[in-house]
């Protein structure tokens, strides 16, 4: 507001303005800009004054920044590097649940462990009574006790052993599970044996179509690729198109002072660059490096199907051994309790009995040995496929965007 004094009179004027502008950029590279202007002025005993009037333009790259993949280059970008996040979260869950997997059935095998050591020490201490009995119908002499009497103290140093094993076993699960260590854990038994569920074939195309090392290296693939179109639409022109229309009105204080006008314009724009080597060399360097990626993703390609064979060749080896464990179990306890057999009807000896009963001790160990390593080796089947998640039902929830 403004005041203006003289010969006695005071003239007061108001002034008002009022202006806004919207620029919006669009998929293409064009850049649009409305721009628009009203002022105001208003003084005593004369009619108010106005001008306003708007223009808008449009700039169109052709060449250089011009087209929908090298706008939307970043939000591509970061999208890919948002799905190369989650791949890196699903492999560091997948190195947990494996670890956990595995420290659970370490702790299942030391406790089964324990029950072949204490079934070990009560038929050690069944053969002392049976050398008791024996030794009191006079077939046995006195002093072959000692055998059976050094194999108890033995096995009840092994239970012992096994003991120290299973406390160790069952920190190490609450540890991997990152739970107290003074919690309860109840064991839930794998009953079944499964077979090996894939062939190679199989094997391999679950393992391109899961890993998430080889899905990050594809991310990464495509978002070379984004680079080099980019880099290679830096090479090109500087040419765009610039048009727009305008308009203005005018009218001042006396009657008949009033203007409008409105016009519009096109035209074209180019810029040339000249001895900019630094655009080439972009183009160069983003060529070079779709080639590595390309080299890289080949050579993983053959590890995996290498990792993808090796594991299925060891499930399988080790499914052989469990058949070969049991079998070599079996005929153990046989062979035990043939020698049992014999012994009470003295034509044996605790030595060769205690040698067959260490003999079943290790038998039954290797084939628990056996069923635990093809388990584990049915899991890291799983993790080198890709899919211990969804083995696992473990699934993570979609972020909202």
């Amino acid at each position: 507001m403004q005041a203006s004094g003289g010969s006695g009179t005071t003239a007061t004027t108001a002034i008002a303005d009022l202006s806004g502008m919207v620029y919006e950029l669009l998929p293409t590279g064009a850049a649009i800009n409305l721009n628009a202007k009203h002022d105001i002025s208003s003084t005593d005993n004369v009619r108010p004054g106005r001008a306003y009037g708007w223009n808008v333009s449009l700039t169109q790259p052709l060449l250089k920044g011009a087209g929908f993949d090298v706008n939307t280059a970043s939000v591509t970008a970061a999208r890919l590097s948002e799905q190369n996040n989650i791949l890196s979260l699903k492999s560091t869950i997948t190195d947990t649940l494996t670890s956990v997997v595995t420290a659970y059935r370490s702790y299942i095998q030391t406790i089964k462990a324990l029950d072949i050591s204490r079934q070990s020490l009560e038929r050690s201490k069944e053969l002392i009574d049976t050398n008791r009995e024996l030794i009191a119908a006079g077939r046995m002499a006195a002093i072959e006790i000692v055998q059976s009497e050094a194999d108890v103290a033995g096995r009840e140093f092994s239970l012992l052993s096994s003991e120290n094993a299973v406390d160790a076993a069952r920190l190490a699960l609450t540890k991997a599970i990152d739970i107290d260590k003074n919690s309860r854990i109840t064991l839930i038994e794998e009953t079944e044996i499964p077979p090996v569920p894939y062939n190679l074939e199989q094997g391999k195309k679950l393992a391109f179509e899961n890993r998430p090392d080889y899905l990050s290296s594809l991310l990464s693939y495509e978002n070379a690729k984004i680079q080099l179109v980019t880099a290679r639409n830096n090479t090109l022109w500087d040419l765009s198109f610039a048009g727009g229309y305008g308009n203005s009105y005018t009218r001042e204080g006396a009657p008949g002072s009033e203007s409008f006008s409105g016009a519009w314009n096109a035209g074209l724009k180019l810029t040339v660059p000249i001895g900019d080597l630094s655009i080439r060399q972009g183009l160069i360097a983003s060529e070079i490096a779709l080639k590595k990626l390309e080299h890289d993703m080949a050579r993983q390609r053959e590890n995996i199907e290498i990792e993808v064979q090796d594991a299925l060749r060891s499930a399988e080896m080790n499914l052989r051994q469990i058949k070969l464990a049991t079998l070599s179990r079996v005929l153990t306890e046989k062979k035990v309790e043939i020698e049992t057999d014999k012994l009470k009807a003295g034509r044996s000896t605790n030595f060769q009995l205690v040698s067959f009963q260490n003999d079943l001790v290790n038998a039954r160990n290797s084939e628990l040995g056996a069923i635990i390593t093809y388990l584990n080796a049915l899991t890291a089947l799983d993790r080198t496929l890709g899919i211990t998640l969804d083995r696992w039902g473990v699934s993570l929830a979609e972020r909202k965007q």
